[in-house]
């Protein structure tokens, strides 16, 4: 029986790794390691309700790394003597892990380093395995959790401990659709649909979810957050000229978490559900609904994690100068439009008035 840490800061990273739990590790000691990154998920792990479904459940308050850059000699002696900053950050001691898993697409977080310190110096034989976590994992390189050229040697000397052999794997729902330069080894995280049974129980029970359909049958993900936005304004525009294709009685809005740019002051109807989208998918509400994002995740997740039937239609060769950053995501939509029934991506309105209009060319 191996020992193994998990770590989550999302309700994603959640659920994506009960899956793993459920596919893999049944005959293990999982622990898990809940951090401060999701306002929801420290609620969770205060709610005592992840405690049935693990051996130990640790929380992991990264407002306590006062400062993530720190000098050499203070990065050699938490990596070789003693890391002060996990007994601050965690809620109790770390025991002896044989494996850690965590979500990370490009490089680990202040917290998931500080953990490796830790973890490492107590078993030279420690693998790290990444999950995904959305589409950056499917389509960003992956950077070593021990990221310098300098530590690499330095852990190599002294603990003849080599990251590039002990951390080398990512587990996806369907690797076909990760992009070549993700350069670790791929793996499948199998799905059944008596596993997405049990996961979807486990998730009730968890998150003690109540997904508030709405009544529309198209249902917008605002996707309106700050570093995104290159002009709020051609967005709302677009959003906008969706609402009057679909019609304004089949046409909802729900906002992001984070979004700033998704209040229309009242012009358009508000799906308001604090209930993630990924978890109101599961419900098995969501099967007669259309989806339409620029590019969201949870449009993805809810076909990769729970075979949903529901329709997506992606709009993002349509964004014009919405978004800062251009999404240049060809192979990773397109694979999954092959791999999932029910996925369509608009490259004209012509094709966004066929799909939300039918008979309408």
């Amino acid at each position: 029986m191996a020992k193994v840490l998990g770590m989550v800061s999302t309700p994603y990273h959640l659920l994506v790794f009960l899956f793993i739990k459920d596919a893999f590790l049944t005959e293990d000691e999982v622990d898990l390691v809940v951090t401060d990154k999701t306002a929801s998920m420290e609620a969770l792990y205060h709610s005592g309700r992840l405690e049935p479904y693990f051996h130990k459940v640790f929380f992991a308050d990264g407002r306590k790394i006062k400062n993530p850059y720190k000098s050499a000699p203070v990065t050699f002696w938490e990596s070789f003597v003693h890391n002060g900053t996990t007994d601050r950050i965690l809620s109790a001691p770390l025991g002896r892990y044989d494996r850690m898993y965590l979500g990370s697409p490009g490089m680990p977080d202040e917290i998931a380093k500080e953990i490796a310190k830790t973890l490492i110096r107590k078993n030279r034989k420690l693998s790290f395995h990444r999950f995904e976590d959305g589409f950056a994992s499917y389509t960003k390189k992956p950077v070593h959790i021990i990221n310098t050229p300098s530590g690499r040697f330095l852990y190599r000397i002294l603990l003849r401990y080599d990251i590039t052999q002990m951390e080398k794997e990512i587990l996806f729902f369907e690797p076909e659709m990760a992009e070549r330069e993700v350069d670790f080894e791929k793996h499948r995280i199998p799905q059944t649909q008596e596993r997405i049974r049990r996961v979807t129980e486990m998730a009730k029970e968890i998150f003690q979810f109540e997904a508030h359909t709405p009544s529309e049958e198209v249902i917008f993900l605002g996707q309106g957050a700050k570093n995104a936005s290159g002009n709020p304004d051609t967005y709302q525009r677009l959003v906008r000229r969706l609402r009057d294709i679909a019609g304004d009685d089949h046409f909802v809005i729900k906002p992001h978490p984070r979004g700033i740019y998704d209040d229309f002051h009242g012009e358009l109807q508000v799906y308001e559900d604090p209930c993630p989208v990924e978890l109101a998918i599961a419900s098995g509400e969501m099967e007669e609904k259309t989806l339409i994002s620029f590019y969201s995740t949870a449009c993805v997740a809810g076909k990769l994690l729970f075979h949903s039937k529901c329709r997506i239609l992606f709009l993002y060769p349509l964004a014009e100068d919405a978004f800062n950053e251009k999404c240049d995501y060809e192979h990773y939509f397109n694979s999954f439009s092959r791999l999932c029934e029910n996925v369509h991506i608009a490259r004209s309105w012509a094709d966004v008035e066929r799909l939300l209009r039918p008979g309408v060319e």
